[in-house]
């Protein structure tokens, strides 16, 4: 149940802020910090079908490296009969699907990929699938649901031992929404959702349904009482010979090391697709995952995709022709058009994007200097002792970087639960921030000397508070307590928060209370401030985060579509960022910002897409001379090297480790 109140063209402008410098306006192509997943045992490659037609993969007893010879040969038939993405918009009857409802027609823009995803399902070619990667909101759901009207198995397929369903596997947030849209734009198919309490009920009947819907979640659950020596014992989802088998939002699987990656592996179809607007959202890495699941050799042994692709493109050696091979392979796997390239017969309207500037008030900047004076001391202290941390040290780093991004939206963010918050990032290391004196720190004191009694730094007469007030405190450490306590309160309005309830009043104002506003913030804290400064200006809202059930968040999307009084719905990024629809609203209000622009892309077209009839305005709110600043410079870095494996341009310098990291605390 959604919480309530009582009461075609892009462009992007920034308020009180200037481009990225030169220096910055570089490759991105290693910076993701050492993953703290872990696997058991070596991986498994996802099992052949037992037809002789299928693209096989060998599994984990029998795996090894490709000769030179079987490489080439793989190539060349990965490249046989290979598609132009460019495609050709029309309006013939190619826009007309058999089992589609009357009213329903797929839009010119996807009758190429229609023709496209009927060439790759094309098992003489050797050719059992691909990666529809189009632009969010280009109606990648109807183009999938027409693929599945367009192939259903035979007769044949069936008695070699396919079931008849297409299996979906989806984030929780869309999988109400891929049944509701398959219900809108088809007649006869039988759907089935395989989720929650309710999956031993009717696991006996998904072999004979048309579509069986399931989350990530429960593929990797369930990929962990699989039996690997007997395929026939286990879930359902792995002793079914799938038909067809569809990863949405499949960027979802882009870490090769997780459990949810090598679950998708494990699963058996004849066809596999990836839909996602973002196949790469942080290096070439993310592609791995996809071209594993897919079975596309050779490039689906991690060993060869390193020393071939990854490798040379991380360390700049080769790395033009490393980019060269992505790009060829990708030309023949993968069918992607943005909404610029089809503007002409989609005319989305316009989408502006605002960086708009708000200020500390004088507390809040004392309370920002004294946290970043603090946590520069801790960085020295965590650097000091890198060596003996190792890729802990990285970790570290990274919530330091979370507390100061914190304290842009409400200082209450950074003052509840930071030791907690260590604990969890380096079990037995607790770096005491300044909250609570008696928490212990993993920095041994010279008894010695005197102390600082919070961060640990030696105690000088230069850099020690004041002995009656602050005993055995630095000035750093003390004069952060002093605006932590002044500013502990969840009911005082930040810099963000008055910029955002006045940017609500104006919209409100101007469109007569008829447009609606989609609130994304990374912390669902930041969210539970929110809410009461909504109900004191009387707006009425909806809210979608992740500790929602199902039957919660489809409740709050529908409040927010159909209910005129509710203009406002609270989305958490990481819940809600992907997969919706809520062109019900225009306007956007990015409250924090990521480091990985694809994120926010994805965010931003929630509304921005195919049945959005008003202008869309999205404020990106960032505090100046901030780490956000630099947060703003690193998306730069990361649209350019996204943009070069995608369109074919040549890779400059690409580097981004531990010092380009610290930079952002500058």
């Amino acid at each position: 149940m959604s919480r309530k109140s009582t009461a075609s063209s892009s462009r992007t402008t920034r308020s009180r802020y200037t481009d990225p410098t030169p220096d910055f306006k570089a490759f991105l192509a290693s910076q993701q910090p050492p993953t703290s997943y872990s696997t058991s045992g070596t991986f498994r490659g996802p099992r052949s079908s037992t037809t002789d037609e299928e693209i096989p993969l060998p599994d984990s007893t029998r795996a090894r490296s490709l000769t030179p010879a079987e490489a080439d040969q793989a190539l060349k038939d990965l490249f046989r009969g290979g598609t132009d993405n460019a495609g050709t918009f029309t309006d013939d009857a190619e826009g007309v699907v058999k089992g589609f409802r009357d009213n329903i027609r797929l839009l010119p823009h996807q009758i190429p990929s229609r023709a496209w995803m009927r060439d790759r399902e094309d098992l003489v070619k050797k050719k059992a699938g691909g990666i529809l990667a189009d632009d969010m909101g280009l109606g990648k759901t109807i183009q999938a649901t027409a693929r599945i009207l367009d192939g259903p198995p035979t007769k044949i397929d069936r008695q070699n031992g396919y079931a008849a369903a297409t299996l979906v596997v989806c984030p929780l947030g869309v999988l109400k929404q891929w049944e509701a849209e398959i219900e809108k734009f088809t007649v006869g198919l039988r759907v089935i959702p395989y989720h929650d309490g309710k999956r031993g009920k009717v696991a006996r009947l998904l072999s004979e349904a048309n579509v069986v819907l399931t989350t990530y979640g429960v593929v990797c659950s369930e990929h962990a009482t699989m039996n690997p020596q007997d395929r026939s014992i286990g879930s359902v989802l792995f002793t079914t010979k799938w038909w067809r088998i569809i990863l949405d939002e499949a960027h979802t699987i882009k870490n090769r090391k997780t459990k949810t990656a090598e679950a998708c592996w494990d699963l058996q179809a004849r066809f596999r697709w990836c839909l996602t607007a973002t196949p790469m959202q942080n290096k070439v890495d993310d592609f791995f995952p996809l071209l594993k699941f897919m079975h596309i050799k050779p490039l689906n042994e991690w060993e060869l995709f390193n020393s071939m692709i990854a490798k040379p493109i991380s360390n700049g050696s080769g790395a033009n022709l490393a980019m060269k091979r992505l790009q060829v392979v990708l030309k023949q796997v993968m069918f992607r058009r943005t909404k610029l390239d089809v503007e002409s017969v989609l005319k989305l309207p316009d989408r502006t994007v605002v960086v708009l500037s708000c200020e500390f008030d004088s507390s809040e900047q004392q309370f920002y200097t004294a946290l970043r004076n603090n946590v520069k001391t801790l960085l020295q202290r965590i650097l000091a002792k890198s060596e003996e941390n190792g890729g802990a040290t990285y970790m570290n780093v990274l919530v330091l970087l979370l507390r100061l991004r914190q304290a842009c939206d409400h200082p209450c963010l950074v003052l509840d639960g930071y030791a907690d918050d260590m604990e969890d990032v380096n079990p037995g290391t607790k770096l005491n921030m300044a909250l609570d004196a008696d928490s212990g720190s993993d920095v041994e004191a010279d008894i010695s000397e005197p102390r600082c009694h919070v961060c640990k730094s030696r105690l000088t007469r230069r850099n020690r508070a004041d002995s009656k007030s602050w005993p055995d405190h630095c000035i750093d450490c003390a004069a952060f307590k002093v605006q932590a306590e002044n500013l502990h309160s969840s009911k005082r309005a930040s810099a963000k928060i008055r910029t955002l309830l006045k940017l609500l009043q104006n919209i409100a104002k101007e469109s007569g209370g008829r447009e609606k506003t989609v609130i994304f913030s990374q912390f669902t804290a930041m969210l539970d401030i929110l809410e009461s400064f909504l109900v004191a200006i009387g707006v009425r809202f909806a809210r979608y985060d992740g500790q929602m059930t199902i039957k919660e968040r489809t409740e709050a999307l529908q409040e927010i579509e159909r209910d005129p009084r509710t203009t406002v719905i609270l989305v958490s990024l990481k819940a809600g960022g992907v997969g919706l629809n809520l062109t019900a609203c225009n306007h956007v209000i990015l409250v924090d910002m990521w480091w990985n622009p694809a994120v926010e892309e994805q965010a931003f077209d929630r509304t921005h897409r195919v049945g959005q009839k008003r202008n869309v305005h999205i404020y990106k709110l960032k505090i100046d001379d901030t780490v956000e600043d630099r947060i703003l410079q690193l998306q730069e870095k990361k649209r350019q090297l996204t943009t070069m494996a995608l369109s074919g341009s040549h890779i400059k310098n690409q580097k981004l480790g531990m010092h380009e990291l610290l930079q952002l605390f500058k």
